[in-house]
């Protein structure tokens, strides 16, 4: 605590709280970004009121958050934050500062920067990407992050309910409702113009279209029911169960190239039409169906969720594969002991 430029150091079980004290504190970047998104902190300017007093700004919208360092030989060395002229010079407004392990005991504004600090800036998108081309502040890559604004939650919890209700009960098909929720949520400003463009990647949708023609592809030149017809040859002598469990693991691995819709529609028939071969009942094949189309997991062109969560996860095909391949073989095993006795074949 600061009381008149005097510190006043822990413990503080007996000390009172002031007007005109500065309370110092240190904190994380998200228990910073929480308190403003919430309100319980405003952000700093570098203007002073009528009483000669620093005033604070209501945190606008796309407000964001983002780190940058000091390097050697910046201009900003051995300035205050308040003499620097970041603010004015790169068009951000500095909210913190990280100093190797060390905590500051002087108001943010009266700190001299040396090279190695790590400051945390806020600003419009625009102002912080303009830091990329600055020689005096290094933007870290990928720190940039903007501050949700939960005063808008309630509304947008409201539209999302109200979507799913729809789409839920019938009222309206889904794509009609959800295409009205994203309007909604334009319109009453949870989100602008500008992040529902962002959000959308160019590469996710070029993915799945590309991945919905290989499967349409496969499906209408005959491959995928060339394959079907192969296992079917290849099961031709074997047990109910054996070709039950055989049945299953080639739905499992077509689903993973078709779309589980394609492949669902490609093999009820074939697996009802082995049941009736065989003499055994057609719900075993058809379940297995269902079961094994949805095991569409060990590649992220499987199911479209692989797809929407590949980039932002940073995923690669690997590692699809290496999570995905043990859970088909999981429930291929599953389904192999308990199908053929629970349907008692």
């Amino acid at each position: 605590v600061l009381r008149r430029n005097v510190p006043i150091l822990p413990p503080f079980e007996d000390v009172r709280l002031s007007p005109g004290d500065s309370v110092i504190v240190a904190a994380t970047r998200n228990a910073l970004s929480k308190a403003l998104s919430t309100g319980s902190a405003n952000v700093p300017v570098d203007e002073e009121d009528e009483d000669g007093e620093n005033t604070d700004r209501v945190l606008e919208r796309n407000f964001t958050l983002a780190e940058a360092v000091v390097p050697p030989g910046s201009r900003y060395v051995a300035r205050t934050i308040r003499g620097s002229g970041i603010g004015a010079n790169e068009g951000v407004v500095v909210l913190g500062v990280q100093r190797k392990s060390s905590m500051q005991r002087t108001t943010l504004s009266q700190i001299r920067l040396e090279p190695g600090d790590t400051i945390l800036v806020g600003g419009t998108p625009d102002d912080v990407g303009r830091l990329r081309a600055s020689r005096d502040l290094i933007l870290l890559e990928w720190s940039a992050v903007i501050v949700p604004l939960r005063r808008y939650a309630p509304r947008s919890i409201t539209i999302f309910l109200g979507t799913v209700l729809l789409a839920a009960t019938g009222i309206l098909p889904i794509m009609v409702a959800t295409l009205i929720g994203a309007a909604l949520m334009i319109a009453t400003g949870c989100v602008d113009t500008l992040q529902a463009r962002r959000s959308i990647d160019s590469r996710i949708i070029m993915l799945v279209g590309a991945a919905i023609a290989a499967a349409t592809a496969l499906e209408h030149s005959g491959g995928a029911a060339f394959i079907a017809q192969s296992a079917l040859d290849a099961m031709e002598g074997k047990s109910p169960a054996t070709m039950l469990s055989i049945f299953f693991i080639v739905t499992a691995v077509m689903t993973n190239v078709l779309s589980n819709n394609a492949t669902a529609v490609l093999f009820t028939p074939i697996a009802i039409e082995i049941a009736n071969r065989i003499g055994v009942d057609p719900m075993a094949f058809v379940v297995a169906v269902i079961f094994a189309a949805n095991c569409s997991f060990a590649t992220p062109v499987g199911y479209q969720t692989n797809l929407l969560v590949m980039a932002p996860g940073n995923y690669r095909f690997i590692d699809f594969f290496l999570a995905g391949v043990p859970l088909v073989i999981l429930i291929w095993l599953t389904y192999s002991l308990i199908g053929p006795w629970y349907y008692g074949i």
